[in-house]
């Protein structure tokens, strides 16, 4: 039954953001983030929870060999990940299956609650073993771009740490947004 405001009765549009409607007023504050479970883990830095994509590429490829697929839809790398594959992506020994003019880089993302502000950030390879005993849990994110023809493709994602949930650190104050 429909009240006055245009909701149902007893339920107010939007309580659950945008679109939803929920019991109650609509809350101010964001949701909180529902912690990691600790989680018991014997080596921090083996990847676990992983996921690869090759068949996903595989596919994409396949699509555009038989001409159902334009070039120009798939190499759409955006401008910041172009960026970062040239001042921080790891070289590897692949071309680049679109214009094979070009090795392939990786670009490693990482993200989760345990690193408050620090989610979001390039990270070397090199970088990732020291972040799994900081760090109780993160997902990393492994991206492979082409600097020429703006091929890219989420190549592998996986979790390190060392499983204990741990508070984010704060954002310093000299911290630009």
């Amino acid at each position: 039954m429909a009240d006055k405001s245009g909701g149902i009765k007893g339920y107010r549009i939007g309580a659950f953001g945008p679109g939803g409607i929920g019991p109650g007023a609509m809350k101010s504050e964001p949701p909180r983030p529902i912690p990691h479970p600790y989680e018991d883990v014997a080596d921090p830095a083996r990847p676990r929870h992983v996921l690869d994509y090759v068949l996903a590429r595989r596919s994409i490829l396949e699509t555009i060999k038989n001409d159902v697929l334009a070039r120009e839809k798939v190499c759409d790398a955006d401008p910041y990940l172009v960026r970062a594959a040239k001042n921080h992506g790891e070289q590897t020994e692949r071309n680049c299956p679109i214009c094979a003019k070009s090795q392939l880089r990786h670009v490693t993302y990482v993200y989760g609650d345990d690193l408050g502000y620090l989610a979001g950030r390039v990270k070397m390879s090199s970088e990732l073993p020291q972040m799994a005993q900081e760090y109780g849990h993160f997902r990393v994110y492994v991206v492979e771009v082409c600097v020429l023809c703006g091929w890219n493709h989420l190549q592998l994602s996986y979790v390190l740490g060392d499983g204990t949930p741990r508070r984010p650190p704060t954002k310093p104050r000299d911290v630009l947004e």
